[in-house]
């Protein structure tokens, strides 16, 4: 194995670790917090904000690295015709399925929140909160999407476990 590729394996489980992790620390802990009425607005939209940041930064990451690692690994018969590639298609279609959640339900928070921006502004700017917006309503709209992302987060980590774990070729 040469050195990149250790590399890319290395950036590649580091930035899928905070990428799961952040999206189910958010519904397991930040989401439930903000419903019980424990988190402000502001300190909401910044939790929120640093989750974006965090899933957009991986995915950058996540998609090179993976890129780089079929180049190198699997041949499109490989690809299409193993178990191993399987998984490994697999674990694409988890991860985008799981972005566009997490993008869908802070999307539909700044809508319910009175600020209805357009895909390129959404994409761009940063997310917050002012003091009068009501986390417990805006969370109960972004509740589903992030409950159905943390769904496919399991599902994800079990994919990697199979792959990590030496699946037959």
């Amino acid at each position: 194995m040469t050195a990149l590729l250790t590399l890319s394996y290395v950036l590649h489980v580091v930035a899928g670790g905070l990428w799961t992790g952040g999206v189910a620390y958010g519904t397991v802990a930040l989401l439930p917090a903000a419903r019980r009425g424990e988190v402000t607005a502001q300190g909401l939209g910044r939790a929120v904000d640093l989750l974006l940041q965090v899933t957009r930064a991986t995915g950058v990451v996540l998609p090179l690295t993976g890129a780089y690692q079929i180049w190198r690994l699997y041949p499109t018969s490989r690809l299409l015709g193993t178990t191993r590639g399987h998984l490994v298609l697999g674990m694409l279609l988890l991860w985008g399925v799981m972005n566009g959640l997490v993008e869908l339900g802070v999307y539909r928070m700044r809508v319910a929140d009175g600020d209805p921006p357009g895909l390129a502004r959404h994409t761009v700017e940063r997310f917050g909160l002012g003091a009068d917006a009501d986390p417990r309503a805006l969370v109960g709209v972004a509740r589903p999407y992030f409950l159905a992302a943390t769904a496919l987060t399991v599902l994800l980590l079990v994919d990697a476990a199979l792959l990590a774990g030496g699946v037959a070729p």
